[in-house]
């Protein structure tokens, strides 16, 4: 011990005998995310590691997509937590503080290549070497993430539009019930067309109820108000 602490406190390069825990380096190596400077010390069949490197972008951005944005948002700084804990072999995520510095947690260059490489590959972006720098804590850096990962939020025209078309194509595909269903369908046309005019809160329930309705939850919604 002695021979190390003088090591540690030198300042010039030194060899030092360690002993690696191999069975840890082939399972990080199995998961893509070995430093390359290790990669000698364990062999790791090849389809492990392509398997590896492709794996999770989607899956994340697809679990995304399922979530409302706040709860996508809790995703990704969650999903940042655990790669920092295992960069940093943190025996826990919930031991990463989320807004503490980078640089206070204990990273350094090595280590934030490391974090980078390893959310390359989760969220299959391709992230700049200086991301840790520039985005300096946990939620600093899940929001970033948030902003290119997340679908853009729906604009109001754009959501009429859609439903309008879901309705034009349920009127194609409605055979013999067309009519009826036209009948129907005026009033409350008419109605809509009126409320745009109305003030915002109410302008906003009936859009949130359209964004999130299927075609048949739209068709009841139009049983409702007649």
């Amino acid at each position: 011990m002695g021979l190390f602490d003088a090591a540690v406190a030198g300042d010039d390069a030194v060899v030092v005998a360690a002993r690696w825990d191999t069975a840890g380096l082939r399972a990080r190596a199995e998961n893509g995310d070995l430093p390359p400077m290790l990669r000698g010390l364990v062999r790791v069949p090849r389809q492990a590691v392509s398997s590896a490197a492709h794996a999770g972008g989607t899956t994340l951005a697809g679990r995304m997509a399922a979530l409302p944005r706040p709860d996508a948002l809790r995703l990704l700084v969650e999903s940042v937590q655990g790669h920092v804990a295992a960069v940093l072999a943190h025996g826990s995520a919930g031991s990463v503080e989320v807004n503490r510095p980078f640089n206070e947690l204990g990273f350094d260059s090595l280590t934030a290549v490391e974090l980078r490489n390893r959310l390359n590959a989760d969220t299959g972006l391709r992230l700049p070497a200086t991301l840790v720098f520039d985005h300096p804590t946990v939620t600093s850096l899940a929001e970033y993430l948030f902003t290119t990962l997340a679908p853009p939020e729906a604009v109001p025209e754009d959501t009429l539009r859609d439903a309008l078309a879901r309705i034009d194509r349920a009127l194609a595909s409605a055979n013999g019930e067309a009519d009826s269903i036209r009948d129907r369908l005026v009033p409350i046309l008419q109605s809509a067309l009126a409320k745009l005019g109305s003030a915002p809160a109410a302008r906003g329930g009936v859009m949130d109820q359209i964004e999130s309705a299927s075609d048949e939850e739209i068709f009841a919604l139009i049983d409702n108000e007649l």
